[in-house]
């Protein structure tokens, strides 16, 4: 369940199709996949090099032997490839700072000869800590939703309206949804910018808002008694937030469904790359159910 400060929800049927179809899509360029990020956990920093494939084709081939650095302005920080082909860490194990710009850079040479991607990312400012967190009926206002579990939290949110805040969910550790991106939920604060978060004065202007919803009739999101529930809150970029939401709007096997384009990117040169770059801080709590 996607929540956003204005719920806005439209259901459609289609009864028409009652067979299988399997439709000829044109093979475009093959470009080069790139997930990549630097947190400020204090750990090895990943980056996962592919080449994309046929709408229907099967694994995406890795790329090995590529040379990545991320330069923060100061420093050159080198990965290596791990055994796995295809992932980089960093050679060394570091946390990310806010407010720093991290540039990241990746060369390659291939059947078309050398190749050099980039991408830049900075990490925003988080909540200094989540206070606390309720678990009740999903509510927000007049709006109820049955069958679902609401995450309540509370705390002082940035002063920056720029920042937006990707919110995932570990049930005893295991995150809800498993790494899939469809399964987090974003927000901005905006007009709420500065203020508590589903404190007094914010719930009188616009009520208290839960930011994530567990389906109880889903046997993967069932909370139990003494369940450990724990909430992720990443501030990310905005380029990372819009790269989420298509890729949300794009998930599944129907190729007449999504954008009609590829999911923007940040990595460059233009045209040549999909995935993205983000810096991205955490803040996490945890209650017992």
């Amino acid at each position: 369940m996607k929540n956003t400060l204005i719920i806005l929800s439209a259901i459609i049927f289609l009864t028409a199709c009652t067979e299988k179809m399997r439709i000829d899509t044109q093979e475009g360029t093959r470009l080069v996949g790139v997930s990549a990020s630097i947190t400020d956990e204090y750990k090895k920093q990943e980056v996962i090099l592919s080449r994309t494939e046929p709408f229907y084709g099967g694994n995406p081939e890795m790329i090995s032997n590529a040379i990545v650095f991320v330069v923060d302005g100061v420093d050159t920080i080198e990965y290596e490839e791990s055994e796995k082909p295809g992932y980089y860490y960093s050679v060394n194990e570091f946390a990310g700072q806010t407010h720093h710009r991290y540039r990241l850079s990746i060369d390659f040479t291939d059947d078309e000869g050398d190749q050099h991607f980039y991408a830049e990312s900075e990490m925003n400012e988080n909540v200094e800590q989540i206070d606390s967190i309720k678990i009740k009926p999903w509510k927000f206002n007049s709006l109820e939703v049955k069958n679902y579990l609401g995450i309540y939290p509370y705390f002082q949110t940035c002063s920056d309206p720029n920042v937006y805040y990707m919110a995932r969910l570990r049930i005893n550790d295991t995150l809800v949804g498993g790494d899939t991106l469809t399964k987090c939920e974003l927000f901005s604060t905006a007009g709420y910018s500065g203020i508590y978060f589903n404190g007094p004065l914010m719930v009188m202007i616009g009520g208290e808002f839960p930011i994530y919803g567990l389906n109880q009739r889903d046997s993967l999101e069932v909370l139990h008694k003494n369940d450990t529930v724990t909430l992720d809150l990443w501030s990310i970029p905005s380029d990372y937030a819009y790269y989420i939401t298509q890729i949300a709007s794009s998930t599944g096997t129907n190729p007449m469904m999504g954008t009609p384009s590829n999911v923007l990117t940040n990595i460059y040169p233009e045209g040549k790359a999909v995935g993205c770059f983000h810096a991205s801080s955490l803040r996490q709590c945890s209650v017992i159910y």
